[in-house]
């Protein structure tokens, strides 16, 4: 991802260099960039953002009649990061030879009055530095068309440990250390974990590549992805396809619906229940065994250890 952050204005783009992070003590100094996009050019607008921005999904992101920038940073040395965000875009990256967490984000509104209780609030407890975004109160709201969203950016040092809890949006999450993600909804990219990871999700594809620990999801809906993963993996799953590729430890999963294909686990593979899908397994260095299965097919290859599934005609 990109450390400078472009932004689109009515004659063009302006551009924010790196921004100029302010002590802790003076979080509330942050520089405020007001703009009315008018509706004859927004569709210019959007695809100067997607050029710029083309890692990035802009479907559910798409408006922003008033923008402002929000700033914050670390003060002392860091060794856990815990951060509150709402709705919007949220990238956490760990950057080699940082010794602060630097945030920077996009406050967008559909009124202008919003923009005052978009804020970024820092705070550090001991050597945690902690993050919250405050929203604007809706619940005396009469109108109609209204929204208000923080597209962030958290740059920490690499393997740092952090603590993440999200409401709603995409979030893009690299080279950190242990990490514990509570998610609503939106869909969740991950690489490069120097550690543990923990998820609690809600809704939205979880795309999972390089934990050097342990895995733990616990997911509503949406397709899993995993791919090298170091020890062991448990997953308990509602709904959504489950890709798991390369295991170094074992794996215990609960799946309710959905199809699950499992390749190239060192330990074993155990399915403690599965109402329906069919299961695929290939490449298991230790046993394979399903405890409880609905509906769908069970195939196996090339495990080295036991096999022990339900009896049904046709498997094999």
């Amino acid at each position: 991802m990109k450390a400078v952050i472009f932004f689109s204005g009515l004659a063009g783009l302006i551009l924010f260099g790196p921004p100029v992070i302010k002590p802790l003590f003076h979080k509330h100094e942050v520089s405020v960039i007001v703009h009315e996009i008018k509706h004859e050019i927004e569709a210019e607008i959007q695809e100067e953002l997607k050029h710029e921005f083309d890692h990035q999904s802009w479907d559910s992101q798409d408006r922003c009649r008033y923008e402002a920038e929000r700033t914050a940073s670390s003060s002392g040395s860091v060794d856990a990061l815990r951060l509150t965000a709402g709705s919007g875009f949220l990238e956490v990256v760990g950057v080699e030879g940082l010794r602060e967490v630097r945030a920077v984000a996009r406050a967008c509104a559909s009124h202008e009055e919003f923009l005052d209780d978009l804020l970024l609030l820092p705070d550090m407890a001991g050597n945690t530095f902690i993050l919250e975004t405050h929203y604007p109160d809706f619940s005396g709201w009469r109108g109609g068309n209204r929204y208000a969203r923080l597209d962030l950016r958290v740059e920490v040092p690499a393997g740092l440990a952090a603590d993440i809890e999200d409401g709603s949006g995409e979030i893009s999450i690299s080279d950190l250390g242990s990490l514990m993600l509570d998610d609503g909804s939106g869909e969740v990219v991950i690489n490069g974990i120097r550690g543990d990871l923990t998820i609690d999700d809600g809704s939205g594809e979880l795309e999972i590549r390089g934990v050097s620990g342990t895995v733990s999801l616990d997911d509503g809906s949406g397709e899993i992805v995993l791919v090298d993963v170091g020890s062991d993996v448990m997953i308990d799953d509602s709904s959504g396809e489950i890709e798991v590729r390369g295991v170094g430890g074992s794996i215990e999963l609960r799946d309710s619906s959905g199809e699950i294909d499992v390749q190239d686990v060192i330990g074993n593979v155990r399915v403690l229940s599965d109402s329906s899908g069919d299961i695929q397994v290939e490449g298991v260095g230790g046993d394979f065994i399903v405890d409880r299965d609905g509906s769908g097919s069970i195939q196996h290859e090339a495990v080295q250890g036991t096999v022990d599934i339900p009896k049904k005609k046709g498997r094999r």
